[in-house]
């Protein structure tokens, strides 16, 4: 038998998920599907007078066990029963080898299967069914799991038995199970185990994601002994001479993989030894692979240093900055030292530091702080946060790229990264950060080091050209070494390149060093100018027309991509052997990073410069048709995804939307762009990446003409242009948003209804900042004119206005706030009965308003009333707000010195924000710090387990609501 060896790399890469069908049950002593229909149609024979005659056309091959159990649907309850008996009387069977090598070959599992000898088999395994839709959403932050498609025998009556079942199932479009089982076949290659493929609704799932894909998906492999039988598309058969062979087959499998060499740290980062762990969702960025490597010793030993926690390399594009970071991680790495690493590339990515940063806390959090929780969080509290979850851990912490974060007059590092930066080298800790950026920073901390990189030098620069193996003699060898030395001062990326023209051939590269000597002056000042007229140029007038169409298809890539993806978007331009002829010229001339990592497939990019120069060489129009093609690859993954779009998918998921938009701007397609913006804003906010929504949707409103957008009414942009400016207000980009708002007022023609949403935005910007008399100036001419032309508040107007005179000391003020928050409800009918369909918010906002107007007792009825529901209420918004009533209701009893019962409210609302939003929860701890009380009684109150203090706080809010009832 023949395994192939792309099936064994992908199972090294863990990108394969094994498909478990009835073989493997009966393998262990279990009946076939066929035999099953048998037993089922012997319990109903008294009901049904056809049996017989059913039982003879499915052993003669008349009919189907499907069509078998169309015919006897009316029996359905009865049919379930006798499943149930036939299965469950095969408890006692124990799994098989099959079932534990199964385990071994990949922990993501799916199976038609009913019953649960894999789950016997790997009691590690999360066991996932169809119906559970909790379990289904969270699918892949799982380890491990066994995905049972068509039920558990343990929930009969949820078994998916009959055809009418089969098509509810997989022709309902909002079925999350099938939804997320086209996302597996889409992106994982499928091993099938004990399966025959004659499901007919198993293949039409494959040929819909390979419709949608265009043939593109990955690979996926059945182990059968069918020798003539034609195979859905993309499906390769491993095949065995019966069914009995499977688990030789395995092994087979199995020594396949563990008989590749394992990955050397000396050469890629090692799955083993935890330098980056597995992670299934790579949510940390990769680092490059260096081709070859010379020198750099005394800075890799001035890295491996203990004196040093911050470690800056700087240096001129191409002088290997992040090569020699990427080469101190994978080879220089020392596991008693620290636990994993961490690599983050932020090359391009302006405003990316807090979407990063959230990504980094999930991972050293081991996942128990999520995006969610930190949402609306400011960069400070940020850090705190991933600072406080560091602690004592050990971990190597590469930052790449960080040039758009470096302040260009001080030198030093600014916006997100700034506090960052003097954390790191403050904070007591056990890490290490390295950060690479072209500018030299100027910092003398005791904590700080930083390499300025030169070139190599002779000796250096010819141990690079002999890693090469350039097949000439070694004294023409040296001379070339010396040449081109000579010429680049030993700069690496001109080296490199210098060396692959020479693996052409010694006629080529002489040629191409006399294409450059004479015109290269080299200096620092004009660097990238001369690399992109001189050597670069030479290098792509080398190349044929294949070669070309492959790296400019690349250079429109907005993140690396692996080589599948790339073939997918390029298909129509390069066949499979064109490309792959392609990259491997492209890959030995180094044109082409390569990012490697030993649990998923490489990816790859351009550097900086040459994708700076491919840019340059071609105008917009002649960058489209690649453009296009990029975008068309997203929107079949947006396609899968739609139906499905909310506030629980992950970053990666979201990128699709993000990718296609930034392709979107760069070919100059605005109102695509807005409408795709639109499509994604609200879910992606609500999950908590606003700063990855902040991104594109500024980088759209630099790059859109305003002017043209309002005159020709742009669909969607004034309504996103209100979100944006809600986001920066949220991040304290008050500046930015000032500016933004500036503009538009100019722009819009008069005082339309563009000018209502003007006004609520500047409203709410000025009380953001407490600036609430200017907030209620601005709001009160938007409420007047909005008010005059009896048009309705689409604008959250009158609410913003509201907060801002809540929040502004004003008697009057306030009031005219709590008769808005009131909605036409009556003071006293609020304060005496709970009406559960106000909302916790209602009453929360209200209760603000009469605290600030020193009704201390009515406002502490709102909040108990608030927080009653709110504890009713399952989502973490619920778990936010909890923590806002409980502030509320510790503020109110401290104040009235019920200090004791102030405490446990002040417990639950650090407890409630622990879960919802660390950096408040670090915000009520530091309050309970600095509370002047009894010692002996905090003491107490601290040690109480949480759900003690949410049962507390239950029962006092329980008893005053109760109270509240009798008095009135």
């Amino acid at each position: 038998m023949e395994i192939p060896k792309a099936l064994v790399d992908k199972i090294i890469k863990k990108q394969v998920v094994v498909f478990v069908g009835a073989g493997t049950s009966m393998d262990a002593g279990l009946p076939s599907w066929g035999k099953l229909i048998e037993v089922i149609l012997d319990g109903i024979g008294d009901r049904e007078p056809k049996k017989d005659k059913y039982k003879t056309a499915l052993k003669d091959e008349i009919l189907t066990p499907l069509e078998v159990l169309t015919k006897i649907q009316e029996h359905r309850e009865f049919a379930i029963e006798y499943l149930e008996k036939e299965i469950r009387s095969y408890d006692p069977v124990s799994p098989t080898e099959i079932h534990e090598k199964i385990g071994l070959i990949s922990s993501k599992i799916i199976t038609t299967n009913y019953d649960c000898l894999l789950e016997e088999s790997l009691p590690g395994y999360e066991k996932i069914t169809y119906s559970n839709n909790f379990k289904i959403s969270k699918l892949s932050n799982y380890d491990s799991y066994i995905f049972k498609i068509h039920g558990d025998i343990h929930e009969p009556d949820k078994c998916i038995l009959f055809p009418t079942q089969y098509e509810k199932l997989y022709k309902d479009k909002k079925a999350s199970s099938i939804f997320e089982l086209q996302k597996i076949i889409s992106d994982k290659s499928i091993l099938f185990i004990g399966f025959s493929l004659s499901d007919p609704y198993i293949t039409h799932v494959f040929d819909f994601v390979s419709d949608v894909y265009n043939g593109f998906t990955p690979e996926h492999y059945i182990i059968t002994s069918e020798t003539n039988k034609k195979w859905p598309n993309r499906i390769t058969p491993i095949n065995i001479e019966s069914y009995k062979d499977t688990n030789k087959a395995l092994q087979e499998i199995l020594n396949k993989v563990n008989s590749e060499p394992k990955n050397n740290i000396k050469e890629k980062i090692n799955i083993d030894n935890n330098v980056i762990s597995i992670s299934e969702s790579l949510e940390y960025d990769l680092p490059p692979q260096n081709k070859f490597w010379a020198g750099r010793q005394k800075e890799l030993d001035n890295i491996s240093s203990d004196n040093f926690k911050v470690i800056f390399i700087t240096g001129i594009g191409g002088q290997g900055k992040s090569a020699l970071a990427a080469y101190y991680l994978k080879n220089c790495f020392d596991n008693n030292v620290f636990e994993f690493a961490d690599w983050r590339d932020f090359k391009e990515e302006t405003n990316r530091f807090q979407t990063k940063l959230i990504s980094v806390i999930k991972r050293i959090s081991n996942d128990t702080i999520n995006s969610r929780q930190l949402d609306n969080s400011s960069n400070s509290e940020l850090v705190d946060v991933f600072f406080k979850e560091l602690q004592d851990k050990r971990v190597l912490f590469v930052f790449d790229n960080i040039d758009s974060y470096i302040d260009l007059e001080d030198f030093r590092p600014t916006g997100g990264i700034a506090y960052f930066f003097e954390q790191a080298l403050s904070v007591n800790h056990k890490s290490k950060f390295i950060f690479t950026c072209r500018p030299f920073i100027r910092e003398a901390s005791v904590n700080f080091y930083q390499l300025k990189l030169n070139g190599l030098d002779e000796i250096e620069s010819q141990v690079l050209f002999n890693s090469y193996k350039i097949p000439i003699k070694q004294t023409d060898l040296n001379e070339l070494s010396k040449k081109a030395f000579n010429l680049t001062n030993g700069h690496p990326l001109w080296l490199n390149l210098i060396a692959a023209q020479a693996l052409r051939g010694i006629e080529t590269v002489n040629k191409f060093i006399d294409g450059l000597e004479n015109k290269t002056d080299f200096s620092e000042e004009d660097f990238s100018s001369i690399l992109s007229d001189k050597i670069l140029n030479n290098v792509w007038y080398s190349l044929n027309e294949k070669q070309k169409t492959l790296l400019r298809g690349v250079t429109e890539t907005v993140k690396p991509e692996t080589i599948t993806d790339l073939k997918k978007i390029l298909n129509s331009e390069l066949n499979n052997n064109q490309f792959n002829k392609a990259f491997k010229v492209l890959k030995n001339l180094n044109l082409i990073e390569i990012k490697t990592s030993p649990i998923s497939e490489d990816q790859i990019e351009l550097h900086p410069l040459v994708k700076e120069f491919i840019v340059s060489k071609f105008p917009q129009k002649e960058r489209a048709k690649f453009i296009t093609l990029h975008v068309k690859y997203y929107d079949s993954f947006i396609y899968i995804l739609k139906p499905q779009l909310n506030s629980d998918m992950s970053l990666s998921s979201f990128q699709n939307w993000t990718s296609k938009i930034e392709l979107q701007i760069n070919n100059g397609d605005y109102q695509p762009a807005l409408v795709a913006l639109q499509e994604v804003s609200s879910a992606i906010l609500s999950a908590g990446f606003s700063e990855e929504y902040l991104r594109v949707a500024l980088k759209l409103f630099n790059k859109i003409n305003w002017k043209k957008a309002i005159e020709n009414e742009y669909s969607y942009f004034h309504a996103q242009f209100s979100v944006l400016t809600t986001i920066l207000t949220q991040f304290g980009n008050f500046e930015k948003c000032e500016e933004l708002l500036s503009l538009y007022s100019e722009l819009i023609p008069g005082k339309s209804s563009n000018y209502l949403s003007y006004c609520s935005e500047k409203c709410y910007l000025h009380w953001y900042q407490g600036q609430c008399k200017e907030a209620i100036e601005i709001g009160e001419e938007g409420v007047y004119l909005l008010e005059k032309s009896g048009i309705t508040d689409n604008y959250s107007l009158k609410h913003n206005l509201a907060l801002a005179q809540r929040d502004s000391q004003k008697d009057n003020s306030i009031k005219k706030a709590l008769i808005y928050f009131m909605k036409n409800e009556n003071l006293n009918e609020i304060l005496s009965e709970i009406n559960k369909d106000l909302g916790g918010h209602f009453y929360g906002n209200i209760g603000k308003c009469l605290e600030l107007l020193g009704e201390q007792e009515n406002a502490l009825t709102c909040y108990y009333y608030s927080i009653s529901i709110l504890y009713k209420e399952d989502n973490s918004h619920a778990k936010l707000n909890i923590g806002y009533a409980s502030s509320w209701i510790y503020n109110v009893l401290k104040n009235r010195d019920e200090k004791l019962k102030a405490l446990y409210f002040l417990k639950s609302s650090i407890n409630a924000w622990q879960q919802s939003s660390p950096p408040r929860s670090e915000k009520m701890k530091k309050e309970w710090r600095n509370l002047s009380f009894d010692k002996e009684s905090k003491k107490e109150v601290n040690k109480i387990p949480d759900w003690k203090i949410e049962n507390y706080c239950k029962e006092v809010v329980s008893k005053n609501i109760l109270t509240l009832a009798t008095k009135f």
